[in-house]
């Protein structure tokens, strides 16, 4: 059966579709995923994380700095990612859920 993009994106978001991360991946919660899009990266993950650059620099809008999303991720997560500029998506939200409270 094929499905278009559009088709993909509301089954990933109502549930009807499930998202096969990689297992290196797997132990990252939907619910900690869905907070950082929303409060970091002002998009749905499941789109960003199809994009053909996933690096963070590449994702921030014209009206976000590096400095600024380093500093919002320093303070809501407390973990350092300066060097958010080389770092691909996957490799932030690694390094941020590596320092979160279990459950979270």
């Amino acid at each position: 059966m094929a499905m278009t993009v559009e088709e993909f994106r509301q089954g990933f978001r109502d549930g009807t579709l499930a998202f096969c991360m990689p297992a290196a991946h797997a132990e990252i919660s939907n619910d900690f995923l869905d907070e950082f899009s929303a409060r970091i990266l002002k998009m749905d993950w499941r789109d960003v994380s199809m994009a053909d650059d996933s690096r963070i620099s590449s994702l921030l809008g014209a009206d976000e700095s590096e400095v600024e999303i380093v500093a919002e991720i320093r303070e809501l997560y407390g973990v350092d990612v300066s060097d958010l500029r080389g770092l691909p998506l996957w490799d932030v939200i690694r390094r941020i859920a590596g320092y979160l409270p279990a459950g979270r």
